[in-house]
Order: C-alpha cells, then structure tokens, then sequence
C-alpha cells in the first residue's frame, strides 16, 4: 500500500486507527508495567490432639500361663486277676471311695473263710495253751508256737482280706476319669497301670515369672485370671508356690495358682491370661502409637504448647492390653495422637481436637 492510499485510509476511517492505537499502548502497558503476583505463604502443619491429664492407675503383672489339674494320678492294680467289669467311663466325674474297675475275685473269697476257720482253730489252742502253761501243764516252748501258729493266722486273713479288697479298684479323691488302660476280660498282675484320674477343684494355674518381676508377687497374693477361650470368663486365684530356682534356660521362675472349679467344668489346658496387681501410679495410659524416639534414642511422646511441637521424655511403667502406662509428664498435656511423625521439635502447627474433624482447605 502507498502512502497516498494509507492516508486515505485514514481519513476514511479515523475511529479503526485509533482503536488499533490503544491496544497497541494497552498491550504494551501489560508487558511493561504488570506486577508480579505475591507467593501464598505455606500452611501450617495439621495435627490432631487430645487434651488430657493424669490419672491415678492401678499397676500389675501381666503373665501367660495355663490352667492344669491339681493332681494327676496313675492307678494300678494292686492284685494278680482278669478285669470283671469297668464301673465308669473316660470322662466321668466320680467320687472319693467309688468303684472304677472290677478284678475277678475268683477262689479268694473260698481261701477267706479257709483263713477264718484256720484262725479260730489257731486262737483255741493258743487259749488252751495258755491256760495249762499257767496250771505248769505245758511247757514255754510249747505255748510260744502255738503263738506263732495264731499270729501267723491273723496274718493270713489280714492278707487274703486285703487281696478281696484290692480286687475294687476305686477313685483316691473326687476327680475325673481321664484314662483307662485296660478293658473287661483283660488279664493284670501287680503293678499294672490300669487308670488315670485327674483333681480339677481346685484348679491350678501356672505361669513363669522373670527375675525383674519376682520380689513384687509374694505366696497368698490374688489374682484375677482371664480364659479367653471361654469368653474371657474371669477367676480369682490365689499364689501357692513361688520356685527358688529359675529355670536354666528361660532364667524365669514358676508361680503356681490355685482357683475354685466346684462343677470341674474348666479344663485343663487351658491358655489363661494372669493379672496380679501391684500398687497404683500416677501417670497416662496411651496408645503406642504415640511413642516417639529423639534421634539418640530417648523415648518420649510429642504433645503441642502455645502452637508449637514439644517433645516430653517419659518412663514407660507397663504395657497393659488397653495401652502403655507411663510416668514422667506435666499433669496436663495436649498429647499428638496423629500427625505427630511428620512434624519435629519446635514447629509450628495448626492443632484440631481428636473429637473434632478438620478441614479439607490447605
């Protein structure tokens, strides 16, 4: 286009040039001019916290141990014969004094009265004897075997009244049948095993205990035990035996409890979980996962003072199921229960309650 014609243009149309003139100026204004934007400052932190004192709490032992039976006996036969019948079955609850099994007494109760009428015959002569040594009729010699001859009279009935005896095999004390060993028609001599029976009331409960541990439980203590394969059902039990020598390789001692079972329908077996408590402390009980570790190792937890993380040392007394029982901090602190491994000492943070929900802007 020449100039002649551009000035045309322009006199044909003023208002287009002028336009095209201020937002030449406009833009250029824009690149020359503009300001910067400012940065937006970065949040703080977010952590949750529970605002919470010291309590008084009762401390304890915590062990796992097992309930087991409080005596174990192996019956056996005290006579030679053939098993005639059994009178109880495995599992049976029975009486001190009841009979269990039965030994055929075969010629014994014949031999007895063989025994009685030797002794009678015995005990007359022995009185005749006695009666001419003292009319000086017989000599000394004479009525010294004929006492040998009645002692040994007694002494044969007083042993083929015990075989009939032991033919009865019967239960020592209130107990279950845990084990037979024999069955009807089998053949036994002396000393055969042929039952086993089990004491469950009381009840024993056993545990180890370590030598940290040892000095603070002491015979007669109670305790409550827990069986959680029976609902957490819970007994009182009482300290009976404490050993005096650890166990060469646990380097733990064995504690033995004993509880009421009257029905003897706790077996034994059982896991069981022993409280024995201590004393009483005064600290916090809190999660574990509130521990925290300084860079040398010193445990403590992280709570938040007037906005900023502080670190508290603490001891940790027990570890109970509920939580860690611990000594060492101020009588009330604002405790990080989340967020806390991603904030350090001495930061600043944005704190929310534990019961409360904070907010989704950053």
């Amino acid at each position: 286009m020449n100039l002649s014609r551009f000035l045309q243009y322009i006199h044909r149309n003023p208002f287009t040039i002028i336009i095209g003139i201020v937002g030449v100026l406009f833009l250029i204004r824009s690149n020359f001019f503009h300001t910067a934007p400012q940065p937006t400052p970065p949040s703080l932190p977010k952590v949750t916290v529970s605002t919470t004192g010291a309590q008084t709490i009762v401390t304890s032992i915590q062990l796992n141990g097992h309930t087991a039976e409080a005596r174990r006996v192996t019956l056996k036969a005290k006579t030679a014969g053939r098993i005639l019948s059994l009178l109880a079955i495995k599992g049976q609850q029975v009486n001190a004094g009841q009979d269990l099994i039965h030994i055929d007494a075969e010629d014994r109760p014949a031999r007895l009265e063989e025994a009685k009428s030797k002794l009678n015959q015995r005990l007359m002569e022995f009185k005749s004897g006695t009666q001419l040594e003292a009319k000086a009729f017989k000599a000394q010699n004479a009525l010294a075997a004929s006492k040998a001859d009645y002692d040994s009279a007694k002494s044969l009935l007083a042993t083929i009244e015990q075989e009939i005896e032991d033919t009865h095999i019967k239960a020592p004390f209130k107990s279950i049948l845990e084990e037979t060993f024999v069955e009807a028609g089998d053949v036994v001599n002396v000393g055969d095993k042929v039952a086993t029976v089990i004491e469950l009331d009381p009840l024993k409960v056993i545990c180890d205990i370590s030598e940290k541990d040892i000095s603070r439980v002491n015979e007669g203590a109670k305790a409550q035990v827990i069986l959680s394969s029976l609902g957490d059902k819970k007994l009182l039990a009482e300290v009976i035996f404490i050993s005096k020598a650890a166990d060469p390789k646990t380097r733990t001692y064995r504690v033995e409890l004993t509880t009421a079972n009257p029905e003897m329908t706790i077996p034994a077996g059982l896991t069981a979980r022993i409280i024995f408590p201590t004393g009483t402390t005064h600290g916090y009980l809190i999660s574990p996962a509130t521990i925290s570790l300084r860079d040398d190792g010193t445990i403590g937890v992280k709570g938040v003072e007037k906005e900023k993380v502080v670190f508290y040392p603490v001891d940790v007394v027990e570890t109970k199921p509920e939580g860690l029982l611990i000594k060492g901090l101020p009588d009330k602190i604002s405790l990080i229960t989340a967020g806390g491994d991603f904030v350090i000492e001495g930061q600043k943070v944005k704190t929310f309650e534990a019961s409360a929900t904070p907010d989704k802007t950053p």
